[in-house]
């Protein structure tokens, strides 16, 4: 149960129709996390641009930015953005199930690149505490990306360390697609949709 009761569509600020509108074309509607954000508008808003800034500069792959995300997620517990980073992998990212399942044999699987394995070791490295990456990390990485796609790659972590804490703490309700997904996608890894409820 939501430690915070989030807002309905209705109660949200008109001053966050420009991310609502957004969420609206990409999700299906605003996701939980933003109706309890929302409570504060000008943080929801700054979040909203943050978000925007970030995504419109990406010149890595979304897979790869989601799959940085799930492993993100799962080395820091929160249920909640393991089941939406799967659920874009699983739908928007077109990725296999056999590839997802194999998300966490990635260093040994035929099915992802060594671009994709340094960049979701990066996130492994980022998401420990404390933050464990490396000189050593930035040159695996220099090997496949540039400088700029690696400052793209830290502000996702960066952005996604903050989603982790949010969702985790406030125990944002998950929303049934998103859980429907996980649970098929992640229930054999013992994901469950916990406090996310």
């Amino acid at each position: 149960m939501a430690r915070i009761t989030p807002l309905t569509v209705d109660e949200l600020p008109e001053e966050l129709a420009p991310s609502v509108e957004a969420y609206n074309k990409t999700m299906g509607g605003p996701p939980n996390s933003f109706r309890t954000m929302a409570r504060k508008p000008k943080i929801a808003a700054a979040y909203g641009a943050l978000q925007k800034a970030i995504g419109m500069s990406l010149t890595i792959a979304p897979e790869l930015r989601f799959m940085m995300f799930l492993l993100q997620s799962q080395n820091n517990g929160c249920l909640y953005c393991q089941a939406h980073s799967v659920s874009f992998l699983a739908k928007n990212g077109n990725m296999s199930e056999e590839k997802i399942a194999a998300l966490w044999d990635y260093e040994t699987s035929d099915l992802f690149t060594e671009s994709e394995r340094a960049g979701l070791r990066f996130a492994l490295a980022v998401s420990s505490r404390p933050n464990a990456a490396t000189d050593a990390d930035f040159d695996a990485l220099k090997e496949h990306f540039s400088e700029d796609q690696i400052v793209e790659m830290v502000a996702c972590l960066s952005i996604g360390s903050f989603l982790n804490t949010w969702n985790d703490t406030m125990a944002t309700v998950l929303e049934e697609g998103s859980a429907t997904t996980a649970e098929a996608n992640l229930g054999a890894r013992g994901w469950t949709r916990g406090k996310h409820v």
